[in-house]
């Protein structure tokens, strides 16, 4: 990698955010990849679609730990909560800096999770795996949780359970290669990159926003952990 063709702030960028890729120009497309081995890198977690008079009820845990056996035991980031709204959001969201200002791309994004929920099972309101689905998005504003009456509910589109939205879309479920008959053990589960279907403009702080997280239909606990994240941006 070429970091002398780098600006600072880009260069800053590739250190702490994970940013891979030779731009030299405006016109090259950036990649944004994010291990979370590493660390969390910035990423932080948030909630939505619950009402947060009731947050206790909803058991709502984050934090960066080490992966279950019989995973490596290197460290991800994991998120957990008790969908007790049949509509819970929960989801990491961090900074991807070194955009040009002023500049629109497109952005395809891509995340590995582990998973320990088996295909097939039937569950509350919908099945553990097939009914919790894993979302990812890009924004140019920063994607936080609103009050809407007695709710909190994003600030972006990123769609309501199995449908995505303008800045979200969906890349699969939570099931893994295991069937319900079988006992549970986790594993890797990685998703193909797909493209969101707002073009993302930078403001002039050079900053846009990567999230992803799980949108679940599923009436009970679900915990994931969240490996890797990518982002590329192809300019416009």
């Amino acid at each position: 990698m070429n970091y002398l063709a780098w600006p600072a702030a880009m260069l800053l960028a590739a250190m702490l955010g994970g940013c891979s890729g030779n731009p030299v120009a405006p016109t090259d497309a950036l990649t944004f990849t994010f291990d979370f081995r590493r660390g969390p890198q910035g990423f932080v977690a948030g909630f939505a679609d619950y009402p947060p008079g009731n947050a206790d009820i909803y058991e709502l845990t984050s934090d960066h730990r080490a992966l279950p056996p019989p995973l490596a035991p290197e460290p991800a980031l994991f998120i957990s909560g008790v969908n007790r709204s049949d509509d819970l959001f929960m989801f990491f969201k961090g900074p991807v800096e070194g955009l040009l200002p002023g500049a629109t791309y497109d952005v395809t994004v891509s995340v590995e999770i582990a998973t320990d929920v088996p295909a097939g099972c039937v569950g509350v309101g919908g099945a553990p795996g097939e009914s919790v689905w894993v979302k990812a998005g890009a924004t140019a504003v920063e994607p936080v949780p609103v009050r809407d009456g007695a709710y909190l509910r994003m600030n972006i589109d990123v769609g309501n359970q199995s449908a995505g939205g303008s800045e979200g879309v969906v890349l699969g479920d939570v099931a893994n290669s295991r069937r319900c008959e079988q006992p549970r053990e986790w594993e890797r589960k990685s998703f193909e990159g797909r493209p969101v279907p707002a073009p993302v403009s930078v403001p002039t702080s050079g900053r846009a926003w990567l999230l992803f997280g799980v949108d679940s239909g599923f009436e009970a606990r679900t915990g994931i952990h969240f490996m890797r994240a990518e982002a590329v941006f192809v300019p416009l």
